[in-house]
């Protein structure tokens, strides 16, 4: 053998550097550490995941509409939880998807609501904004519909809710288009869900 050519035993070990360096890894064994490009997952998927996968999200009914009967949908909402959350949620109205779905809603886009409260005897009062009022007819009853029956399922063994503009009590119609004529100084009864058995919710499908 030539002394100028390589020996058989280090050709090998060259050749194994070699495969080595093109499957990541070192001479030693251990894998290389490799830098991911922020763009392979979006911010705004890990976003909706980090929502959709919160270990303490509590689900909430909310009332939307379909075929002028009320459809109840289940909503994840990430702790805490206030009486407005759910309220708040269902303002936001029904996503693209349950929209494509035929899932509507008549409460007014640009209603707020100001406050809500629990009161004696586990009535709820709910203060909203001026926007809500100025609907009328069969849009009034459903979206009256919408908020009693989503308010009803923020507390055990509710007693009916109360709507309140700038303070002062609004007796809003049943599901009827009844109503109630209240004295001066009193405070109207209550709706509650029996009031709407006319929109009585179907079950969903989602």
């Amino acid at each position: 053998m030539n002394a100028n050519q390589p020996r058989p035993a280090l050709a090998t070990l060259i050749t194994i550097s070699i495969i080595l360096a093109g499957c990541g890894l070192d001479a030693d064994g251990q894998p290389t550490v490799l830098s991911v490009p922020k763009d392979v997952f979006p911010e705004e998927v890990a976003e909706t995941n980090k929502v959709r996968l919160a270990p303490n999200s509590t689900l909430h009914p909310v009332y939307f509409l379909r075929d002028d009967a009320l459809v109840e949908l289940q909503r994840p909402l990430p702790p805490p939880v206030f009486l407005d959350g759910p309220l708040n949620n269902l303002l936001e109205g029904p996503t693209e998807l349950e929209a494509e779905r035929g899932l509507v809603s008549a409460i007014p886009a640009g209603t707020e609501v100001v406050d809500v409260a629990l009161m004696r005897n586990n009535t709820i009062s709910i203060h909203l904004n001026q926007t809500f009022f100025e609907i009328e007819g069969a849009q009034r009853i459903r979206a009256s519909a919408q908020l009693v029956f989503t308010a009803s399922a923020l507390v055990k063994d509710p007693q009916g809710v109360v709507f309140f503009l700038e303070g002062e009590p609004v007796q809003l119609p049943d599901g009827n288009g009844v109503i109630e004529e209240v004295p001066e100084g009193r405070l109207p009864a209550p709706l509650t869900v029996n009031d709407y058995s006319v929109l009585a919710p179907v079950p969903s499908d989602s």
